[in-house]
């Protein structure tokens, strides 16, 4: 999708369901230069950190504290050479961990005093966690795996990023908003550190891939035609990202199955789960050509804002959202909207007038998603997609360190490609045939030299010479 400024698609999908009440994603995009030093490589191929299961159900214990525990741990990894050795510690350990949470909090009214911030924190002690048993029966199986935001070159690039935006602004079950610790200390601040359960392979997850997402009573001809657009994203060597919801969710997984191809479910329940419960062999034969993820805990059961959450890493992972046949009340517009939040395409599926089941999809065109009707749609938007090799634009263009940086080869190159179009990241990536992080890296040195302009939606438009 082509993005101009003035374009309808530059605002928000007015009324997808809002993610902010949810996850607390915010509608201000973040620019990442304080994340730049903390990215982790871009290697599918990366050996797992090597921790035992003791160490993992410490760890994890710790993110059942969804409010903190996630900077807790952080915090616990920076000072202390594991997990378990924190909690072997005691006493001692957990009031040191009570006082940084209480320096953070000071400037706050309703900051909590050491004593019951500690008892907090003794109550998520691994020995005591009810769920334990079940994790460590998880972990034993050959192709279950915990990938973790730091430390581990297997968690996804793209998640990265979505747990920076996410990590300043959060809601809790109760919908009270919590706030990420924070101080003009480096040591103070660490970044948060989330686990990613996958079952199945985790290279998949670094696989260029689109989302096809849509509602769950929909009809025989739109399964149909989701499959079949799955079948060649597949064929094209795409992986396929859905929800393994029924409906099209499911007909995307199948699709992509049948054209044997990777597929990816993304789960809004604990990983040791299935929801619909009749897709468990749907779920086994993803499992074994795919990926089955999850961000939740084993155990955690069916909660409607974890859905909304799921959908937000559905958007993350992928490359652009396909939307077919969704009505207005669809969670399938909210992934559209996370899409846009991240400053990625959309595309969506049209039909009958009369079909209360597509009028989700026609509010996304008008509001700016491409309408689509077969896969040249798509690749015409995002020709970078395109299986086979591609002439790099910028192949051989070194910087000339005489010229200024307006005129340097490679923005030369991009303002002839692009002209006054705003592109993304990917789409940058793409063009340069260079990983994620070094099209992430020249953005920013682009946007600090004044070349280019950051848009509410996350796209960057080149200046005006």
């Amino acid at each position: 999708m082509n993005i101009n400024p003035d374009r309808p698609h530059a605002r928000s999908f007015a009324h997808a369901p809002s993610l902010s009440d949810t996850e607390g994603g915010s509608s201000e995009q973040k620019t990442w230069q304080t994340e730049i030093s903390a990215k982790q490589p871009d290697n599918p191929k990366a050996q797992a950190p090597d921790l035992d299961a003791e160490e993992q159900i410490a760890r994890l214990s710790l993110l059942q504290w969804e409010s903190r525990g996630p900077w807790a741990l952080a915090w616990i990894l920076q000072h202390y050479p594991s997990a378990k050795s924190f909690w072997r510690e005691g006493c001692e350990a957990t009031k040191a961990l009570a006082s940084w949470f209480q320096a953070q909090q000071s400037m706050k009214r309703s900051a909590q005093r050491q004593p019951t911030l500690a008892l907090q924190i003794n109550a998520l002690n691994p020995k005591a966690w009810r769920f334990a048993p079940q994790v460590s029966h998880w972990l034993q199986q050959s192709n279950h795996h915990v990938l973790w935001s730091l430390h581990d070159e297997r968690y996804p690039e793209a998640l990265q990023q979505l747990d920076a935006m996410a990590s300043s602004r959060r809601t809790n079950k109760d919908g009270d908003v919590v706030q990420q610790p924070e101080s003009s200390s480096a040591e103070l601040a660490p970044r948060s550190c989330r686990a990613l359960f996958v079952e199945g392979d985790p290279i998949h997850l670094h696989r260029q891939g689109l989302a096809l997402v849509g509602g769950r009573a929909c009809s025989d001809r739109a399964a149909a035609i989701a499959a079949s657009f799955a079948g060649e994203l597949a064929r094209a060597g795409l992986s396929v990202i859905s929800g393994m919801a029924e409906g099209i969710d499911a007909a995307a997984h199948l699709g992509a199955l049948q054209g044997k191809g990777i597929t990816v479910a993304v789960m809004g329940t604990g990983i040791d789960r299935c929801y619909p419960r009749r897709h468990q062999h749907l779920r086994e034969r993803i499992a074994e050509q795919g990926a089955v993820i999850s961000a939740l805990l084993p155990g955690q059961g069916i909660e409607k804002f974890r859905f909304l959450q799921r959908n937000r890493l559905i958007a993350a992972l992928a490359a652009a959202v396909l939307v077919v046949q969704a009505r207005l009340q669809s969670g399938a517009l909210s992934t559209a909207q996370a899409a846009v939040d991240l400053g990625k395409s959309v595309f969506a599926v049209p039909g009958s007038i009369d079909d209360p089941r597509y009028k989700g999809c026609h509010q996304l065109i008008r509001q700016g998603a491409v309408l689509t009707e077969r896969m040249e749609d798509i690749f015409s938007e995002l020709p970078w997609l395109l299986p086979g090799p591609q002439q790099p634009i910028f192949d051989q263009l070194a910087p000339d360190p005489n010229c200024e940086a307006n005129e340097s080869p490679l923005v030369l190159a991009l303002r002839e490609r692009m002209g006054q179009d705003a592109f993304d990241i990917h789409q940058l990536a793409g063009l340069m045939q260079s990983s994620y992080e070094a099209a992430l890296v020249q953005s920013l040195r682009w946007e600090v030299d004044g070349l280019i302009h950051r848009e509410p939606n996350g796209r960057y438009v080149l200046k005006m010479l």
